[in-house]
């Protein structure tokens, strides 16, 4: 008769390979094996992280026919809520502050913002989607005096999402979760060279009638859109380094460019109808983190500032925005020694 434990089947006195213990062992070995001479790895399965973050967003239209500017900085937001991680997965949630109390049509749009994440030694992929917009500032416009004028704004409206995966050449001694992360240790400083790709979805809207009326009488009609949406598939490429400035304290930056294809579809102002664009797009993605972590416990800041362009024959958009995250996270149920 054959023999059966609770660890493995016995068959004919010869352990099954391909027990789930075994295989899960070799899929965190795959993912987040490094070199811990560089590297401490997580030790423990599950994350809790509270997030508190200041959004920015800035929005730079130009007519290329008059050669005329916009200028639309958004208010600011401050975002409140947090991540859950098991091992190397991770759901985050977080709301606008701002919103509260302030009924629909007046706020900064963001009162979610949600991401998928996937941190490995190899590599970090994640989807995100969130609002942004709505109560914004006129800070110029070409031949327009603003000082000291009425200049809020209320009909921007973006609507984001997408994803991106980036892959680390040099990931036995260069280690992406612990700059951004937490759930590693950098002990030496190192570099690493990357590549990724990404989409990104943005539909913006923009409400011409809701421009103060001594900007909306005067204003160059081709500065003027009812919506853009586009969609970005692009290429990166870039570096990331970690430098470790004491015990459990890193300062790390990423800087990864990108090229790729827009699919654009702009409704301008009326007398110019729609249009339809395919071009190339180029992208700047920055990072930046300054973190403390002991393995059980972790505190940090991170920026982030993303760019993305959109021109046309007529028109053109650059839509920035920033976000400075202030980070607290606890580490829980340690994961077993490895046996030797």
């Amino acid at each position: 008769m054959d023999e059966l434990t609770i660890d493995s089947i016995v068959v004919t006195g010869k352990k099954n390979r391909f027990s789930l213990p075994r295989i899960m062992s070799g899929v965190e070995k795959f993912f987040m094996g490094c070199d811990t001479n560089y590297v401490t790895p997580q030790k423990y399965n599950l994350t809790v992280q509270m997030e508190l973050s200041y959004w920015h967003d800035y929005y730079f239209l130009r007519s290329s026919q008059t050669g005329n500017t916009m200028v639309i900085q958004s208010d600011p937001s401050v975002i409140l809520g947090g991540y859950i991680y098991y091992s190397i997965l991770g759901y985050g949630a977080v709301w606008n502050l701002n919103d509260l109390g302030i009924r629909a049509g007046k706020t900064n749009g963001t009162s979610l913002r949600q991401s998928l994440v996937v941190h490995t030694a190899k590599f970090f992929a994640e989807y995100y989607t969130f609002n942004s917009g709505k109560g914004a500032e006129i800070r110029s416009v070409s031949k327009i005096e603003t000082k000291g004028k009425d200049r809020a704004f209320h009909g921007l409206d973006s609507r984001c999402n997408g994803f991106n995966v980036i892959y680390m050449f040099n990931n036995r001694h260069f280690s992406w979760p612990a700059a951004f992360g937490a759930n590693a240790v950098q002990r030496k400083s190192c570099g690493s060279w990357s590549i990724g790709f990404q989409y990104n979805h943005q539909n913006i809207t923009f409400d011409k009638d809701a421009l103060p009326d001594h900007i909306r009488e005067d204003i160059d009609s081709t500065l003027l859109f009812t919506k853009v949406n586009y969609h970005d598939y692009s290429v990166s490429g870039g570096y990331n380094y970690n430098c470790v400035l004491g015990r459990n304290v890193l300062f790390a930056i990423s800087f990864i460019p990108s090229i790729g294809y827009r699919r654009s579809n702009i409704t301008e102002a009326e007398e110019f109808g729609r249009s339809i664009l395919n071009n190339v797009s180029t992208d700047l993605n920055l990072r930046m983190s300054l973190f403390w972590n002991n393995t059980r416990m972790f505190s940090g800041l991170i920026f982030e500032a993303h760019t993305y362009d959109y021109r046309k024959d007529k028109f053109g958009l650059t839509n920035t925005y920033g976000t400075l995250k202030y980070l607290l996270g606890v580490n829980f149920w340690r994961k077993p020694r490895p046996s030797n």
